[in-house]
């Protein structure tokens, strides 16, 4: 094969990758041109084909997965990270970074490991991999989901910890973790500055904290050309960066006149491509995707025969979530829906079926993909390239977000090409792929207010001053009893709201005293108005919605989202999907998480202000315990069976069987595979999602 000269081998690599793409049959290419494969790295490919080739195939196998040698690019980060304290590690989404880091735990065996994820989706993906299918090269470990105040840990013996990073400082856990021989923090691009997103705050401080314990830590991302101000860490990473990758991403523009013509030129695009080839349709918005199951996916024929498993879990979906659930709608259709919206057993048994069935090719997507969820594609179709937020300030999706998404495509030994197609009006932005290459500055390193509230470098910041003045309190106290919930400028706005509504809520709470049979829903509504709403929305109408979908959902029964759906219907004149994908998200995310979180912070407040201590007590008695309670926040084992995707209503039935003294996610597996056959009485999706880890 002739190649034009340049001076990027990436370049060249793409051009022999594509060649065996299209090639009737790439075996036989790849048998001819193998010495050529292997002189550009491209080892993956040119398998046992040359004498070289076989040679450093032997010398590169994989210690976890013998059926596989790493490439030469894998070794250099595996060597890497060896020579190195601390390092960033900048690959494309296809290159294998995580497997990089499973191989090096492996091979070198740290006693006590730290893993920090976004998001739970990659704690089920990185604990499934650990306890299932590399479970025998990581036997010497005990594995732990999340990290309990009540537990001492053994760092004599070997320990992996998979966690999210908002566990980790939010419950102070980095307190527990004494001792850290390998940190890794994946999706490290989050440590950007974003003064608009608590999150970033939150890891920021865990990257803090926790480095300072490692004796060797690795930040993950992709496309960074470089971290800036890194000298001023206490521990300067080292960085390596590369733009290997084993297979190709194309985009191929789709041009359309209207915002009208978006559905059906996603059609169209849907009908020209195989129906066996794996392919993402990714939306900005929950509600745009929604949009297009109800007017596009429901006007296709249903499946003339659903697979047995599908027809069960539809069956309990109607049940506990709603009959109109448009999942439902797109399940008897032959389409997969994500999204952070839905439930953690519901997300695991649909990316279980995008990835094995034959029937469920088509994966309808929202954000939740740049989150680090790893899928297979061979297509990606990009309805509309921006998001709309009602939070003030977020940015649209810049060229880094886009290319994050195609890099979603091609898979190595699957997909030599993976195809992303942009549908893009008049109005939409070009994106270039030099521009998704950018440099980056963590918060920690940055101006920052809260990260030096945090560190305790408040002498810059009158304001900061002023305000613990006004409260009567000290950094300390200020760190200790609202640490990294809410960003400082949304504190003060909080307390604001505090001020003109305390006399509401202390009346409220008194409500509880004089009548026994008070309901929530007034006491709701004045705190989720100091809260600030949801996104700092304090439309009325939209506002009596949200009020009284979470004093439904506090409710210690646990009643079912269709209950709460259809009691909700009967006083609010709303679209069903639009209801059920709110309630969804308040039970699932606002509740145990933004919402508890201002609600103690509110408390505090209550504390400080010297109100009478029984009127706290209601206040912890009718919101704050009950929150607890529902997310099993002080139960480390039952939240640990939340977390892995067990349906909340059967959590009590599954510990009655196993009990609650397991001490790591090992001993739990081993304990739901020793009494498999006798957990009864148990919905469709926690069957399923135990099935899935024993």
């Amino acid at each position: 094969m002739k190649m034009k000269p340049t001076d990027n081998p990436q370049v060249i690599r793409e051009e022999y990758i594509k060649a065996l793409g299209n090639s009737e049959n790439s075996t036989a290419l790849a048998k001819n041109i193998a010495e050529d494969l292997f002189a550009l790295d491209l080892t993956v490919y040119s398998d046992n084909y040359s004498l070289d080739s076989l040679v450093y195939n032997a010398f590169a196998m994989s210690i976890i997965d013998e059926n596989i040698s790493l490439h030469p690019e894998q070794l250099q980060i595996i060597n890497h990270i060896k020579e190195h304290d601390a390092s960033i590690i900048s690959a494309p989404t296809s290159f294998g970074k995580t497997f990089c880091i499973f191989e090096y735990i492996v091979r070198y065996q740290p006693k006590n490991v730290v893993l920090i994820v976004p998001t739970l989706a990659l704690v089920d993906e990185y604990f499934k991999k650990i306890i299932k299918k590399f479970r025998n090269k990581f036997s010497l470990y005990k594995i732990h989901t999340n990290i309990s105040e009540d537990k001492e840990y053994d760092f004599t013996i070997s320990n992996i910890f998979i966690l999210t990073h908002d566990r980790v400082v939010q419950e102070s856990s980095y307190h527990k973790i004494e001792k850290i021989d390998f940190m890794v923090i994946d999706e490290v691009y989050k440590l950007e500055t974003d003064k608009n997103d608590d999150r970033v705050l939150v890891l920021n401080m865990a990257y803090y904290h926790l480095s300072k314990k490692a004796e060797k830590y690795v930040l993950l991302a992709p496309f960074i050309k470089s971290v800036e101000d890194t000298e001023k860490l206490e521990k300067t990473p080292v960085f390596f960066n590369t733009n290997y990758s084993p297979v190709v991403n194309e985009v191929k523009i789709n041009r359309i006149l209207s915002e009208t013509d978006r559905f059906p030129e996603t059609k169209r695009i849907l009908a020209g491509l195989r129906a066996d080839d794996k392919t993402l349709i990714y939306f900005p918005t929950v509600a745009g995707m929604y949009n297009y199951i109800t007017n596009v996916i429901a006007q296709e024929p249903l499946l003339e025969e659903l697979i047995p498993e599908v027809a069960s879990f539809i069956t309990w979906a109607k049940e506990e979530i709603h009959e109109d659930w448009c999942l439902i709608t797109a399940l008897e259709r032959g389409y997969l829906i994500h999204n952070g919206q839905i439930p953690v057993g519901t997300r695991i048994f649909q990316l279980d079926y995008y990835e094995q069935s034959s029937i469920y090719n088509k994966l309808l997507c929202t954000s939740t993909l740049l989150e680090g969820v790893n899928t297979t594609a061979k297509n990606i179709i990009i309805t509309k390239p921006s998001r709309k937020s009602a939070r003030p300030g977020e940015e649209p999706f810049s060229a880094f977000d886009f290319f994050n998404l195609v890099g979603r495509t091609g898979r190595l030994f699957k997909h030599y090409i993976g195809d992303a197609y942009y549908i893009k009006s008049q109005n939409d932005p070009e994106f270039k792929k030099a521009d998704a290459i950018k440099n980056i500055k963590f918060e920690v390193t940055d101006i920052s207010i809260d990260i030096d509230i945090q560190t305790g470098n408040i002498n810059e910041h009158p304001e900061v001053i002023s305000f613990f003045k006004r409260l009567g309190i000290t950094k300390d106290d200020y760190i200790a009893n609202i640490g990294t919930k809410i960003r400082f400028d949304n504190i003060v706005v909080m307390y604001e709201r505090y001020i003109i509504n305390k006399e509401n809520l202390i009346f409220a709470l008194q409500q509880f005293l004089d009548n026994d049979k008070q309901g929530r829903y007034m006491l709701v509504d004045i705190l989720y108005l100091i809260c600030g709403g949801m996104y700092n929305n304090d439309n009325l109408r939209d506002r009596k919605l949200t009020v009284s979908l979470i004093t439904s959902l506090l409710n210690k029964t646990r009643p079912r989202i269709k209950k709460v759906v259809d009691d909700t219907k009967k006083h609010f004149n709303r679209e069903i999907n639009y209801l059920i994908s709110e309630a969804i998200k308040i039970k699932t995310s606002f509740i145990e998480h933004t919402f508890y979180n201002r609600v103690t912070i509110i408390r505090y407040f209550l504390q400080l202000d010297n109100v009478k201590e029984k009127l706290i007590s209601i206040l912890d008695e009718k919101i704050i315990n009950t929150i607890e309670f529902l997310y099993f926040s002080n139960v480390k084992h039952k939240k640990m069976l939340l977390d892995l995707g067990i349906y909340e209503r059967d959590i009590e039935k599954v510990i009655k069987v196993i009990g609650d003294d397991f001490d790591d996610a090992v001993e739990l597996k081993q304990r739901l595979t020793d009494n498999f056959n006798k957990i009864k009485d148990v919905s469709y999706v926690t069957m399923y999602v135990i099935k899935n880890i024993i």
